[in-house]
């Protein structure tokens, strides 16, 4: 039974093992910043306009507009059309659409009725009359509507051409590839990444670009970033324990504790949601750095060899944490719920682990040599009152930072290529509007809605007619006013020498029925519409400044991450503070009870690091990250302030160095992550073991300081 405990720490990790490839739980951990997102009916929008055309674009541009740029973009041209999934747009109208607009202009356009009140038919006729006689070339006079009573002011981009292809301002010349709409999921957007790059890598001075790049570019990025965090953080906690153990038994039974509670937290974690993101993973590895503060407290203090009673204080240490991940795990962040149900489940395997089962293993614990400082000692009344101060002075520099994008990766090189066909299409003022509605009829109506309220838009939707608008029009045109300007024009046009039958379409009403019963029908008009369980989706697109206008109406959804989740952000940041605020005042509460006498030093463990954090305040901006990590952070922080509470002894004071230290290679590495998410989890840990270390060294105890070094 003895030689079986020996094993059964590897006999749990093998277990783990099987269970994880039994399970298959890496196929449901994702790189992609949606995993960051709230979960929200605009987060399902978002997934959804992956789905729509416009969405599947890829644009190409060749530097110059001499002949042998135009040659090199009807290479690049040919033999990117090769690649499967990928369609060269040679065509930029639809001719339904556009026969379409020619019947019913008079309907979707905006009625002037400042100049249709001022207009003078003599002085418009006369001037049409003049313009077709003495004009060489030829005059196109609309004949629907020749007075121009009704204006079109949506958005329409307008091309340059030379030698016959479309040029981009005097940069070069574009071309535009459709990406087959069937092609929706990771693997296929690599493998058309990886295809035109193949062919683009052996050209100078193009620029490509497309929405789907990010994808892959981006969890390339993060997959590297993450390898290589993992790789430093496994590297300098081996070295580490190395050094701090001289244990090989003790050191590989503690690696393999935290190994099996990582995998069984990751093997938990996704059987209870779908998809989790990889800042989980790298947030539960890094939490491992905290398990290990049990070993050390244990170990070092003779848990492991003089069979010793219960630890108390690692006890207290372990319970509090786990509150404080278990009270913040109802914040309604999907990344923050996943990182604390995932924290809460490896500390608790972990702490059962090295507090049941290491004490029947059994090790000795290694003599290590000790140094001591002589510094001046500061009463914990003058740092828990100038905590208070520098918490007072700074919480007024304290900002939110609330765009969710900023958590990502930072694709300069992606976004300065995006910024560029932006600028050169005259797209970087505007901003894309998604609609809902439950049918078409309501959709028509919604757009209605929206047109009136902007000046400019563009969309095929702008043109769309149903037998509400077509009535509401007619009885415009068969008004008494509208019938004596017909009455006029066939006078005042017959005096002057037109043909009597040259106005005859002028301003006439239209009888044809409109009907529209599938969404099909619109897509024959080219609008990109689709279904959305039992919602209808499109887009418009308007200028940003118009924006403000619309925002009244319940159906629009800005296609911004940061404008279409600030809201849902804000209302995270407010969960998270509100259950924050819980979790402190159950840490307190607990924290007096256990540590009594000793509260206000084992206080200043709290209020001194959240008083660095502060400062910092100055020089950073917070994100949701940021709050998170203070919190768990505090509840890290207190173990530390039970740990002294009790004793301070020479072997207290090496557990906590030798925690802090792992601690820090554990969550500070993540300073170094080019991922602002990670990197905020690690800026916040470093300033919090720093304040810890600070206050190791200068704050003065009473009774409890035995055989210090």
């Amino acid at each position: 039974m003895n030689k079986l405990i020996k094993y059964l720490v590897f006999i749990l990790f093998l277990f783990s093992i099987i269970v994880l490839i039994n399970t298959n739980s890496f196929s449901k951990i994702s790189n992609s910043i949606l995993t960051l997102l709230p979960k929200s009916e605009e987060k399902s929008f978002l997934q959804e306009y992956d789905k729509f055309k416009s969405s599947k674009l890829l644009l190409l541009s060749v530097k110059g507009l001499e002949k042998e740029s135009y040659n090199k973009t009807i290479k690049l041209e040919e033999e990117l059309s090769k690649i499967e999934g990928l369609t060269l747009k040679k065509v930029f109208y639809n001719n339904q659409l556009e026969t379409y607009k020619q019947e019913f202009k008079l309907y979707y356009k905006e009625f002037d009725k400042q100049r249709f009140e001022n207009i003078n038919i003599k002085q418009e006729l006369t001037t049409l009359y003049e313009n077709l006689n003495n004009s060489f070339f030829p005059i196109l006079i609309d004949k629907q509507d020749p007075f121009k009573l009704f204006k079109d002011e949506s958005l329409h981009l307008v091309f340059n051409l030379k030698n016959s292809h479309i040029t981009i301002g005097d940069f070069g010349y574009i071309s535009f590839f459709m990406i087959d709409e069937k092609l929706n999921s990771l693997q296929e957007y690599k493998k058309l990444y990886n295809s035109v790059n193949s062919i683009t890598k052996n050209y100078q001075e193009i620029i490509v670009f497309s929405p789907i790049f990010y994808y892959v570019e981006n969890e390339k990025a993060i997959k590297d970033d993450v390898n290589k965090i993992i790789l430093i953080a496994t590297i300098i906690l081996l070295l580490l324990y190395l050094v701090i153990l001289r244990n090989f038994s003790l050191l590989l039974n503690t690696l393999t504790a935290l190994a099996t509670s990582t995998i069984l937290s990751i093997v938990i974690v996704t059987s209870l949601f779908n998809e989790i993101s990889i800042f989980v993973i790298v947030f539960g590895i890094s939490i491992s750095t905290v398990a290990i503060d049990y070993m050390f407290h244990n170990y070092i203090h003779g848990y492991y060899s003089n069979n010793k009673k219960f630890n108390k204080e690692v006890f207290y240490g372990f319970l509090t944490t786990l509150l404080v991940f278990f009270t913040i795990s109802f914040v309604s962040f999907d990344l923050i719920t996943h990182i604390c149900i995932f924290a809460v489940i490896s500390l608790t395997i972990s702490y059962l682990q090295f507090s049941f089962l290491f004490p029947k293993i059994g090790f000795l614990p290694k003599q290590n040599k000790t140094f001591s400082l002589k510094l001046e000692l500061i009463s914990p009344k003058i740092i828990f009152v100038f905590s208070l101060i520098v918490l007072i002075v700074f919480s007024q520099f304290i900002t939110f930072d609330l765009n969710l994008k900023n958590l990502d990766y930072d694709n300069k090189v992606l976004k300065e290529k995006e910024e560029f066909f932006n600028k050169n299409l005259k797209e970087d003022n505007i901003i894309k509007i998604l609609i809902t509605a439950k049918n078409i009829d309501e959709l028509i109506l919604n757009i209605e809605k929206i047109k009136q309220e902007v000046k400019y838009i563009k969309s095929p939707l702008a043109y769309l007619v149903n037998e509400e608008i077509l009535k509401q029009r007619n009885t415009l045109l068969q008004s008494k006013e509208f019938l004596q300007l017909k009455n006029t024009i066939g006078i005042e046009a017959s005096k002057l020498g037109f043909r009597k039958d040259f106005f005859t379409d002028a301003y006439k009403i239209q009888e044809k029925t409109i009907t529209y019963d599938t969404i099909e029908e619109l897509k024959q008009l080219n609008i990109d519409i689709i279904k959305h369980n039992n919602s209808l989706l499109s887009y418009v697109t308007i200028k940003k400044d118009e924006l403000k206008n619309i925002e009244k109406f319940d159906f629009v959804y800005p296609l911004s991450m940061t404008l279409l989740f600030e809201k849902s952000l804000l209302k995270v940041k407010n969960e998270l503070l509100f259950f924050g605020a819980i979790a402190l005042i159950i840490i307190f509460s607990l924290l007096f009870i256990i540590t009594k006498k000793e509260f206000l030093n084992s206080f200043n463990y709290i209020v001194f690091p959240l008083c660095l954090i502060f400062i910092s305040s100055y020089f950073i901006e917070f994100n949701i990250l940021h709050i998170f990590m203070i919190f768990i952070l505090l509840s890290f922080s207190i173990d530390y302030g039970i740990y002294t509470s009790k004793r301070l002894d020479k072997k207290t004071k090496e557990a906590i160095i030798y925690s802090l230290l792992s601690t820090f290679a554990g969550f500070g590495v993540l300073i170094f992550s080019k991922i602002n998410s990670l990197k905020a989890i690690g800026v916040i840990a470093t300033i919090g073991i720093i304040a810890i270390a600070l206050l190791l060294i200068f704050s003065k105890r009473s009774n409890n300081e035995t055989n210090c070094a």
